[in-house]
């Protein structure tokens, strides 16, 4: 490679350029959730955690905060009368978050409990997705997957907003 030139404005990029692939190719856990809430929360997080207990998965976006932790956003869906009758089922699961259930509650729903600050209900969803490339069943899984909602429209301030994003979840 002697005698090959990198120009000045090249040498700036590339360092950012290198930053921005090693980011994108999901090699660290944390991130960003995204959608039309992000002006109003932040959706920042450190890790992704997976469960699956009690018929309910529950995808959990957390952030440590001093020697505890902030839930920046939680989704969680009633999934038991999905899953297959077989227990050892690990494959993966597309859940209607929005889906109305006999008892007319909802499927799935969203959560978010972060220290020094009120505790605010969302509304329910117009619409959403969790889909799981795979269910987690012991401490120590890896689970990929997405999700996106969109709340119902009406007079709480998150009405008609959205939040999604993909993640790479562990089981604690």
């Amino acid at each position: 490679m002697e005698g090959v030139q990198v120009s000045a404005r090249l040498r700036f990029i590339a360092p950012a350029l290198f930053a921005l692939a090693t980011a994108a190719c999901g090699e660290g856990e944390g991130g960003a959730l995204e959608g039309s809430v992000t002006p109003l929360l932040d959706l920042r997080y450190q890790r992704a955690e997976a469960r699956l207990a009690e018929g309910s998965l529950a995808v959990s976006f957390v952030d440590t905060q001093g020697t505890g932790q902030d839930v920046v956003l939680k989704v969680s869906a009633r999934v038991a009368d999905m899953l297959p009758e077989d227990p050892a089922y690990a494959g993966s699961l597309d859940i209607d978050l929005a889906q109305a259930l006999d008892d007319g509650s909802q499927r799935g729903s969203v959560d978010r409990s972060v220290l020094d600050e009120p505790v605010r209900p969302f509304p329910l969803l117009a619409r959403g997705n969790l889909f799981v490339k795979s269910l987690p069943k012991n401490p120590g899984d890896r689970v990929s997957g997405e999700f996106n909602v969109t709340f119902v429209n009406g007079t709480d301030v998150y009405s008609g907003r959205t939040i999604f994003g993909r993640f790479e979840a562990t089981a604690p």
